[in-house]
């Protein structure tokens, strides 16, 4: 999609499944986010059944892949590659408060006897939480940690849900040769990907 101008995500097998809903069906998640934020139509629904991406991956037992659904609805713009986007945690106040907030006696004894004989149990990282925060502030432009030599033509359309982005041949017919040299471009590029670019780069103190 990055590559191949006029790839076309809405082509329908004989079943009436499109690529987006194959994927859901599948649990292919980094797929269907891919999909998605390419532009593909996340409402469409197969022939057969009139059943879209969202129902398919719960009549499957695809909760993973309904879980990345949702987390794309609640925030369907890549923000942190927009100029405008500020690194900072809007929750970190709130939680700063609470554990400065004077306690009780009692809450003081519960919070004592829960770290005392409480167990800890690996979990995955909450929705929003630190790990979603610094992996947005660390690979976000205006980050404070990272130097990086690439910025993209248009910081000020970010990828966004539903809507369709130029593949590199489109780009190049767009702009000319010196402003793409002067850009430097990355597309497509994987979260993973990033993180190992920008940890190269980081500022020394």
């Amino acid at each position: 999609m990055n590559y191949f101008p006029g790839a076309e995500t809405e082509i329908r097998d004989n079943r009436g499944f499109t690529a987006l809903i194959k994927a859901a069906i599948q649990g292919r998640n980094d797929v269907v986010a891919a999909l998605i934020m390419h532009g593909a139509d996340a409402k469409a629904v197969d022939s057969n059944r009139g059943k879209c991406a969202r129902d398919w991956a719960l009549k499957t037992g695809r909760f993973d892949t309904l879980n990345r659904l949702r987390q794309l609805v609640l925030h369907p713009t890549a923000e942190q590659f927009c100029e405008t986007y500020v690194p900072e945690w809007p929750n970190l106040k709130v939680l700063v408060s609470k554990a400065k907030a004077s306690k009780s006696a009692s809450q003081k004894l519960t919070h004592h006897l829960k770290s005392t004989f409480g167990f800890s149990f690996p979990r995955d990282p909450q929705d929003n939480g630190v790990m979603d925060h610094m992996v947005r502030m660390t690979t976000s432009l205006r980050s404070p940690l990272i130097a990086t030599a690439t910025r993209p033509l248009c910081p000020s359309s970010p990828p966004q849900m539903g809507k369709r982005r130029l593949a590199v041949a489109e780009l190049m017919q767009k702009h000319s040769k010196k402003q793409l040299e002067e850009s430097s471009l990355f597309i497509g590029f994987k979260v993973s990907d990033w993180m190992t670019y920008c940890t190269c780069r980081i500022i020394p103190e």
